[in-house]
């Protein structure tokens, strides 16, 4: 299998850690490595990796470079077929990385991905995920693997904006914005907005959240699980939707205790292969953000499939 690296410069961790990986690849055979220091440069990236033969891409950056790196390969990208993926644990988010690739030390990490690749044996824990799509308008499709909009959307706002600069550990950054915006909704009162939901062209419960998800991960940030019930739905997107209203956001905070989201009075857990949005305000894919308009749909899609490289522990 030829392994090919694309290094995000700019992520979080390999800012922090300059060059860290560079001592790791000197003289690794079979390996190519490719680093970037501008997002604009991730597509011709891939198209380097497909032009080198290269089956199998590790992505050392976070969830947004993933994402990037998804659409390069399944947006009418250069290989006939997607090679593998791994994905190091780069970034300051990188839920997805744990979900279905690789977590913990990204030195540790890359090492038992390059011992995999040295025995020929990285084609062995491929598997293949869903992974979400987002159309907005006449956009290209953005991939990923978690959607996000109403309230909780600002919660990540004020966390880029106050609490990362603080340098603190992941979970105690999300912990702590997490707090900040329960005290938004339940004591200042927010600012949500509308959302009409859609599926299969007929509407489900919609109108103002304190949080909208939809994801193909089975595991969000602080060990949060989605539990759809049974008979709600087929496919690989499931969607959680908390009414903001403070008895429906107090109602679902034992649930969140127990790290469980599952359907109650004021929420709402399905499952599905698509979903219809519109609503105007900002939204997320995994940690990106961008802005919706009541003017355009967006469709959330999750037929496209990848083969994600997950290694024992």
């Amino acid at each position: 299998m030829t392994l090919a690296v694309i290094t995000n410069r700019l992520s979080t961790h390999n800012r922090r850690a300059e060059k860290w990986i560079d001592p790791l690849l000197a003289g690794e055979p079979g390996v190519m490595h490719i680093a970037v220091e501008d997002i604009a440069q991730i597509d011709g990236a891939v198209r380097q990796c497909a032009s080198a033969g290269a089956n199998a891409i590790v992505v050392n950056g976070g969830d947004g470079t993933a994402g990037l790196i998804f659409g390069a390969l399944l947006n009418a990208g250069p290989y006939r077929e997607a090679p593998a993926v791994a994905l190091l644990p780069g970034g300051k988010t990188n839920m997805t990385a744990a979900a279905w690739s690789l977590s913990g030390d990204p030195v540790a990490a890359l090492k038992a991905v390059l011992a995999h690749h040295r025995a020929g044996t990285l084609g062995a824990h491929a598997k293949p995920r869903a992974v979400m799509s987002v159309r907005d308008g006449d956009a290209p499709r953005r991939y990923g693997a978690f959607f996000g909009a109403a309230d909780i959307v600002e919660g990540i706002l004020f966390c880029r904006k106050h609490i990362y600069p603080l340098k603190m550990p992941n979970a105690a950054s999300h912990s702590a914005a997490i707090s900040v915006l329960l005290w938004r909704s339940l004591a200042a009162g927010g600012e949500a907005k509308p959302i009409v939901l859609r599926q299969n062209e007929n509407e489900l419960p919609g109108g103002k959240f304190f949080v909208f998800a939809a994801t193909t991960l089975d595991q969000l940030i602080l060990g949060l699980r989605p539990e759809p019930p049974a008979g709600s739905g087929d496919g690989p997107l499931m969607y959680v939707s908390v009414d903001h209203k403070p008895m429906a956001i107090l109602r679902a905070l034992p649930d969140m205790v127990r790290r469980k989201l599952r359907p109650g009075k004021g929420r709402n857990v399905g499952r599905t292969n698509d979903l219809c949005l519109t609503f105007t305000g900002a939204y997320t894919i995994d940690g990106e953000m961008y802005e919706a308009s009541a003017d355009r749909d967006l469709i959330l899609d999750s037929r496209d499939i990848l083969r994600f490289i997950q290694l024992p522990t």
